[in-house]
């Protein structure tokens, strides 16, 4: 993966695009850490006032963090402020009982009036390992006026902040009384309303127990900036968070770490190399935080080479932190079908006892213009109700314009899919030039009606009558998911099974030299097996079947005449030979046979036509089929022939077109070898909905 995305990091630096930095040790707090008040510190480090964190507040809140406590300048306070382990009294007023369990709260009024007790009782305030933690946190400030060189006004910022935070540390037992003073204040005016946050910094969730560890507690002090007059700055947002990623330093590891690379392998130059594990990024659609490399040295199979871990590969360390930023910045939520989106993989997965579909994550971008409006992901997948025409259109427009300013221009793709829980493949990696992108939807969607006039009736809305629908061009996602189900028993059941990827449909739709013939052969054979049963099914149906079948029949049609297409089958050819007009005639007798139920049976129609039933006969053997049609046929033949009036027109009709075939079929060999591409026509003869001629009264013939 390290390879797609320096590449994708150089494509955004030519492109001159200004990419939100990722740092290691800069992340945002975040609400699962324990609830949060802001601690303001005026000039002198004094506290000034104690405030809620409201939930619009949350993303703004930017912290270093070093280890579970050691963050600044949002501080996890992990044991209480106060030390009140034998003020039982203390307990007792705040409503804990002897075994320190509590059942009712006692009124906010008396707990405000104990915890006052409790500051008033001047108990130790803090012990030795807090002050410890505290000055590793001054050391942060420290560090940070270290790096705060400029005159901008982010550095100002963080310059004032740094020198306030270190005033106020300088006498912690004051800075811990001021914090617990002054939250109580605030409460009791109603200024803050988050008395049980107050009461769990000062004497934490519960009396501690003798000879047990404190129970656990986790509060947040977001130390900010008092407004004054003269300075009125705020210190959390995206500006002095990117200011801070930039200039604040990777963390150095020790001496004895040394990667035995002499130099970075991608930038050739000698800088300090990767000896820690990989930066994260955290991957839509794969919902998990993935390292851009992951070596695992437990796995024995990863020691083949003889390097694991972070070894496996040099590369500086400045390089993997512009590749985190390349990553995260492309697959953003508010790129979601622009460079970016969920694509089917073909793969499924058993999650208790059922199977799942896994997903892929698709990346795409154009070399030179990184950040352009059109959906351009969007074409390669969609959902139901979009259509591929549409999309293709919207981004074939868009694209146009850049070929036109840079012919060379290339679309690199990229997918990604989850291996094991730390990691991900790239298991589909090309960079196809835009003109080659815009010639393959071009030949996708003429290929797509590379087949007959075909039709099936809809169903809407309860109520609404069906509307009849023909093949449309699928999207390459479609595709996937279209092969991935086996469909048998006529039609009504389907398997979920391994299928192709998406790399193959690309592979097929991109015409990748010296693979798409191959790969085109192989999906044809793997459509008509797997679709088969259900085309069948649908197109003889004696009855309307359900939307979702008669969706994936009619994409299965497009998939049919792209691939057709693709071994060199155009249907102004194979519509005049042998396959499809068996399958007409098939097709027709179903018809006839149709026919002959509804007026002599009383329309009782069995669930399987005659032309249907010989279609497994005629994918292996016409000439066979074409026999036994002959022997079941005349019964419907004598009745219709002896018919007058207009319900006979359909049969009659359908008679004469038998007539007409076979005496195109006369001249023809039947006698062949019945391979995929002679059943995949001969599927396309049969659901073929050519219009009636004028004497049947405008209806159908099949």
């Amino acid at each position: 993966m390290l390879n797609e995305l320096y590449l994708l990091r150089q494509a955004l630096d030519r492109a001159q695009l200004e990419i939100p930095r990722q740092h290691p040790r800069v992340k945002p707090p975040g609400p699962s850490a324990g609830p949060c008040l802001r601690v303001r510190l005026d000039k002198q480090g004094d506290v000034t006032a104690i405030e809620a964190v409201t939930g619009d507040e949350w993303p703004g809140l930017w912290t270093v963090m070093e280890g579970n406590q050691n963050s600044f300048p949002v501080v996890r306070v992990s044991k209480p402020l106060c030390d009140v382990s034998t003020e039982y009294e203390i307990w007792k007023k705040l409503g804990f009982d002897a075994e320190g369990k509590r059942k009712k709260k006692p009124s906010e009024q008396i707990r405000i009036s104990a915890l006052t007790d409790i500051l008033e009782s001047r108990c130790k305030i803090c012990t030795q390992q807090e002050i410890q933690l505290w000055w590793r946190l001054r050391g942060k400030a420290d560090e940070l006026l270290q790096h705060v060189e400029g005159s901008n006004l982010q550095d100002e910022t963080l310059r004032e902040f740094a020198r306030r935070f270190q005033k106020a540390v300088n006498n912690l037992h004051t800075l811990f009384r001021k914090i617990s003073e002054c939250a109580l204040t605030n409460v009791k005016s109603a200024r803050l309303d988050n008395l049980d946050t107050v009461e769990t910094l000062l004497v934490g969730k519960s009396p501690p127990k003798d000879g047990t560890k404190p129970p656990k507690m986790l509060v947040q002090l977001a130390f900010d900036l008092a407004s004054s007059p003269d300075f009125s700055r705020q210190l959390y947002s995206q500006k002095i968070q990117e200011r801070v990623k930039r200039i604040l330093p990777v963390e150095q590891r020790s001496s004895e770490d040394k990667h035995p690379a002499p130099a970075c392998g991608y930038t050739g130059k000698d800088q300090s190399l990767q000896v820690s594990p990989f930066p994260k990024v955290r991957l839509p659609v794969l919902n998990k935080d993935f390292p851009l490399v992951s070596m695992f040295s437990d796995a024995a199979c990863n020691h083949r080479y003889g390097l694991t871990d972070y070894f496996i590969v040099p590369v500086a360390k400045d390089v993997a932190l512009q590749t985190q930023d390349a990553l995260t910045w492309i697959v953003a939520g508010e790129r979601e079908g622009k460079t970016w989106r969920r694509v089917a993989s073909g793969k499924f997965e058993t999650v208790q006892g059922r199977k799942t579909e896994r997903s892929d994550l698709l990346i795409v971008y154009v070399d030179g213009k990184p950040e352009i409006d059109a959906n351009i992901a969007d074409i390669f997948g969609s959902d139901e109700e979009k259509q591929f025409e549409v999309d293709a259109k919207t981004v074939c427009d868009a694209l146009e314009g850049i070929n036109k300013e840079s012919p060379k221009s290339k679309l690199n793709i990229f997918l990604l899919r989850k291996v094991s829980e730390g990691q991900v493949h790239v298991v589909v990696a090309e960079s196809p030039s835009v003109a080659d992108i815009l010639n393959a939807a071009e030949w996708w969607q003429q290929a797509s009606v590379n087949v007959p006039k075909v039709a099936l009736p809809l169903p809407r809305k309860k109520g609404q009558p069906a509307v009849l629908d023909g093949p449309k061009p699928p999207y390459p996602d479609q595709v996937v998911r279209l092969l991935s189900e086996e469909w048998v028993r006529n039609g009504t059941k389907s398997n979920k099974v391994n299928g192709v990827g998406l790399g193959e449909v690309l592979t097929l739709m991109l015409h990748t030299s010296g693979k798409w013939e191959l790969v085109a052969q192989s999906m044809l054979s793997l459509t008509v097996r797997r679709l088969g049963p259900l085309l069948l099914g649908v197109f003889g149906a004696t009855h309307t079947p359900d939307a979702r079948r008669s969706r994936i029949a009619l994409r299965a049609v497009s998939a049919i005449g792209i691939l057709l297409k693709a071994v060199g089958r155009r249907k102004e050819s194979y519509m005049g030979e042998t396959a499809f007009l068996v399958g007409r005639v098939l097709s027709l007798a179903d018809t006839l046979h149709r026919e002959y139920c509804k007026h002599v049976r009383d329309g009782n129609i069995p669930p399987q036509l005659i032309g249907n039933a010989l279609m497994p006969v005629a994918a292996d053997n016409p000439e066979d089929a074409l026999d036994r049609l002959r022997e079941r046929i005349t019964i419907y033949k004598a009745w219709a022939d002896k018919g007058n009036g207009k319900e006979f027109r359909l049969a009659k009709w359908a008679i004469g077109q038998i007539g007409e075939i076979c005496f195109q079929l006369s001249k023809l060999s039947l006698s062949l070898q019945a391979d995929q591409t002679f059943r995949a026509e001969l599927f396309l003869g049969y659901m073929a909905r050519p219009p009636a001629e004028k004497d049947t009264g405008g209806e159908n013939a099949a």
